[in-house]
């Protein structure tokens, strides 16, 4: 089947069908999704962009669209569905096209990674607000056909919020070019919101304009310990309406998270004494400095919201207090085998959807061990139900399907989402269903029927056909 497509790409290097590479692309971040797929198209150009996505439709194989293959739900591997795939990677479209410091907005190429786009916006003294523990490795593309979210979601907003414009291949090899900078233009529907979030099964994204923000000039981060993660959300009530704009991140963080990350993960000593269950994460930034975060830390104390904090007093400690924060994630595989959630909920919601998901799990599994973090200020909990200690994986995991169903019900009763920031792609396809009316499926399925009508995309991936 290759042989279909190597003459179709004359350039050293488009395609490659070597076995080892398509193991390494073909396989999803977690380990958790994995099916064959026939090539690997590395396009150096929106141009050669178009020509895959047109040779590939005419020739009637399956894209898969790929960034830095960091999706949490298989959304940028193939799906074993029989279908003849091809993965198509991004990651050579990594140019900063350019920067303007005067319209507070930034071009950059789909195969640029978050970091990088980080570090071009201090270069022109300004910000680019988006940031998550993968920013060195996930790519723009990615990110915003996921609609990613992250640690500063609460001052800055998802991706959604940062994208002024857009450019997209579409199914059918045509480029369609938005990528206005402006602010405001309400000249009909807004196109490019089609595009972000439906995990490239509605068109390839090449390229963003993104809005940029104030530098960031002045950073300060403390690691609060808390009584309760009920203390933890009032914490972040106070925090949301006397900090305003200065808060950049409120992060809630279990003691099970803390400890491991620092003894497992980075092989330090904790910040403080470790000698309550819950902690608070807060980071305040701006273009000048202050003194709220010593007032606020105090006044939580007068309030018995907290026992004690630690505040950062050099650029280096804030970053090891972020570092173990950005250590959570990878924390997992020390916990055997978990069901993993990424729920978000109604601001302030936090503790009831814990102490109901630990309620529910608890009857269908007792001894199982919870892990959690997540964005206090957003109400977005990343919770996970791992094996109970020296138990067998394979009995705990046998009830995986309803823990699911128990977890998800408790998310829904909340007025919830099954899915905050990750997306869906193949491991909530049928949550999806469940959470959304049939009229919302159908219209998905309808754009999807108008953009892609030969399912070239990304097919099986999100709102299947």
């Amino acid at each position: 089947m290759a042989a279909e497509l190597r003459a179709a790409f004359g350039r050293p290097g488009m395609l490659t069908t070597d076995a080892d590479v398509l193991t390494s692309v073909t396989s999803d971040y977690r380990g958790w999704f994995s099916a064959p797929a026939v090539a690997l198209l590395r396009p150096n150009t929106v141009d050669e962009v178009r020509h895959a996505v047109h040779v590939c439709a005419e020739r009637g194989f399956k894209i898969v669209p790929q960034g830095g293959n960091t999706s949490m739900c298989g959304a940028a591997v193939p799906s074993d569905d029989g279908n003849r795939w091809v993965v198509l990677s991004l990651a050579s479209l990594n140019r900063i096209r350019s920067v303007d410091p005067a319209s507070w907005s930034i071009v950059a190429e789909a195969g640029c990674t978050i970091g990088q786009i980080q570090s071009a916006a201090r270069g022109a003294g300004r910000h680019f607000g988006l940031d998550f523990g993968a920013r060195d490795s996930a790519l723009l593309g990615g990110a915003i056909a996921t609609n990613a979210g992250g640690m500063n979601v609460v001052r800055y907003g998802n991706c959604r919020d940062l994208v002024l414009g857009l450019e997209v291949v579409l199914a059918d090899g045509r480029l369609w070019s938005g990528l206005k900078c402006l602010r405001k233009d309400n000249t009909g529907i807004d196109l490019k919101h089609l595009f972000i979030g439906s995990e490239g099964t509605l068109g390839i994204i090449t390229a963003a304009a993104l809005k940029l923000a104030s530098p960031e000039d002045w950073a300060q981060s403390a690691l609060i310990a808390v009584p309760s993660i009920e203390a933890a959300s009032e914490l972040a009530e106070r925090t949301l309406t006397l900090a305003g704009r200065d808060l950049s991140a409120i992060e809630l963080a279990s003691l099970v998270g803390v400890k491991g990350a620092c003894e497992r993960m980075l092989n330090c000593r904790p910040p403080l004494p470790l000698r309550e269950d819950w902690y608070v994460l807060v980071r305040l930034a701006g273009p000048a400095g202050s003194d709220l975060l010593e007032g606020l830390i105090a006044g939580a104390l007068d309030r018995q919201l907290c026992s004690d904090a630690v505040i950062a007093q050099s650029s280096a400690q804030e970053a090891q207090l972020w570092a173990i924060r950005d250590a959570f994630s990878s924390f997992h595989r020390y916990l055997g085998q978990s069901i993993r959630f990424d729920y978000s909920v109604p601001i302030g919601q936090i503790p009831a959807l814990y102490g109901r998901l630990c309620g529910a799990i608890r009857r269908l599994a007792p001894d199982f061990v919870p892990f959690v973090f997540g964005h206090l200020g957003d109400g977005n909990l990343h919770f996970s139900a791992c094996q109970p200690p020296h138990a067998e994986p394979g009995s705990f995991m046998a009830k995986k399907a309803h823990i699911e169903d128990a977890a998800n019900e408790v998310v829904w009763q909340l007025g919830g989402s099954i899915s905050a920031e990750h997306g869906i792609g193949q491991l909530h396809r049928r949550e999806l269903a469940q959470q959304h009316s049939a009229l919302d499926v159908e219209l998905m399925r309808r754009m999807k029927h108008a953009l892609d009508p030969d399912d070239v995309l990304n097919p099986g991936k999100s709102f299947a056909r």
